[in-house]
């Protein structure tokens, strides 16, 4: 066994080195999670904007080939892309009674607790973000109801 000279000293890093490190970390760390947490909520948000004015291209090349936006009297026709940035998106309102010269498009976040908002671009390229919707990608219908936006402004 080696014996420790009482004249050297051992290295290392105190208790309150190690206590005042990890104070440091939680501090850093509670102020950037927020931060981190918007960054990626915007970046979904933006990713959801791109696809929803991507299907807003396919409405207007639809329409230009049929003279109608709906597939037929009772149905939107299928949308190329159906989800981006965690959001599933659809046509907005019962295409049944819908005028054939119109259409809304709607993205709405998959995880509702973490993102209450919905994003709806109409067929002028016009955005709108809501604060709250009653539209959920669970509802198991080919298109989002009409109503139940809440808290909507300009989007951009």
């Amino acid at each position: 066994m080696k014996q420790i000279h009482p004249q050297t000293r051992l290295s290392g890093f105190t208790l309150t080195e190690l206590l005042v490190t990890l104070a440091i970390t939680g501090i850093l760390a509670t102020v950037a999670y927020p931060l981190y947490r918007d960054h990626v909520r915007a970046a979904n948000l933006r990713a959801a904007h791109a696809a929803l004015l991507e299907n807003a291209q396919f409405m207007e090349r639809f329409y230009a080939q049929r003279g109608s936006f709906k597939a037929n009297s009772t149905t939107w026709p299928e949308l190329p892309v159906k989800e981006a940035g965690g959001f599933c998106i659809r046509l907005n309102g019962n295409p049944r009674g819908a005028r054939a010269d119109k259409f809304m498009l709607k993205a709405v976040a998959k995880d509702h607790e973490g993102e209450p908002r919905v994003l709806k671009l109409d067929g002028g390229l016009s955005a709108v973000l809501c604060g709250r919707s009653d539209s959920r990608c669970t509802d198991g219908k080919a298109y989002f109801g009409g109503g139940g936006d809440k808290e909507c402004r300009p989007f951009g």
